[in-house]
């Protein structure tokens, strides 16, 4: 999904296809002893933190959309709906910046 915030272009899928692949790369090492990949934390966490940076994104679309259309005076509520999705998509592109960084680092390691 593609969503427009403060004038930039962000795509959504492509950050989970990035942590997709990281977390392929390593293989299902963090997965339980049954195979079952959902019970991995950090993956878990990661795709919760998205979904609710994707709805509070949408939440921040409606209310800039019915503040334009008229539906809505109250402005005051569509910038803080406004900042609260640009806060929560700064800090998950940070993390998966982060995320890259420590797996660029752990395979330039020498074994």
């Amino acid at each position: 999904m593609i969503t427009k915030v403060g004038g930039n272009r962000i795509d959504l899928s492509r950050i989970e296809s990035d942590i997709r692949s990281m977390n392929d790369s390593f293989g299902s090492k963090g997965a339980s002893a049954t195979g079952d990949t959902k019970d991995s934390g950090f993956l878990n966490l990661l795709e919760q933190g998205i979904k609710e940076v994707n709805q509070q994104m949408k939440t921040s679309e409606k209310a800039s959309m019915d503040l334009v259309s008229g539906r809505s005076s109250n402005i005051h509520e569509t910038m803080l709906s406004v900042s609260r999705a640009e806060i929560g998509f700064n800090m998950l592109v940070q993390l998966r910046n982060k995320a890259l960084e420590a797996y660029q680092e752990v395979m330039r390691m020498q074994v």
